[in-house]
């Protein structure tokens, strides 16, 4: 059964409907907003309470995207709210963006550093890494820009310029 009409069998009272969606979207929910900040119990309670939110926002649910992208879009939302109220700076997981940007192993061991690979990752803004993030689980531009309340030409910058600034970067240390 798709994820929508899923949530519609949930929004019309079907608990086993919410564990189904649970059981598939946990996992990608949790590393998505892990990949963006180093404190697990902190991505806990972020998930914790994006899924709350899609608890209390079911009757209202509506399917005009996909129920992934509204998922991370709520996600996005609760994750923006933490980095605005203790002023954090977003901390991505170095393999994921590393096979992101088409980096081989042959290139880290042909000089390039780790140390300088996450130097250059922690040189992107915060807008730059979620976009490559959410690339990465999957969404197309259209999805990022909803999730990130952006334009999708905004993401497709936001995702250029991060490439081509962990590109050049990375060529510049080899």
């Amino acid at each position: 059964m798709r994820d929508e009409a899923l949530m519609a069998a949930y929004a019309g009272g079907d608990a086993l409907a919410f564990e189904t969606l649970y059981r598939r979207h946990k996992s990608a929910l949790f590393l998505f907003l892990r990949r963006q900040m180093d404190n697990a119990a902190v991505c806990e309670e972020l998930a914790h309470d994006t899924w709350f939110a899609v608890i209390n926002q079911a009757g209202a649910y509506q399917p005009t995207a996909k129920f992934k992208t509204w998922l991370f879009r709520i996600a996005h939302n609760r994750l923006v709210d933490h980095w605005r109220k203790h002023s954090c700076t977003t901390i991505a997981l170095i393999d994921e963006i590393v096979d992101a940007v088409s980096v081989t192993e042959d290139t880290v061991s042909q000089g390039l550093e780790l140390s300088e690979l996450l130097r250059n990752l922690e040189s992107l803004s915060m807008e730059q890494t979620e976009a490559l993030l959410l690339k990465i689980e999957g969404f197309s531009h259209a999805e990022i820009a909803e999730i990130t309340d952006a334009k999708q030409e905004t993401v497709k910058s936001r995702l250029r310029y991060a490439t081509r600034h962990l590109r050049f970067t990375m060529e510049a240390s080899s």
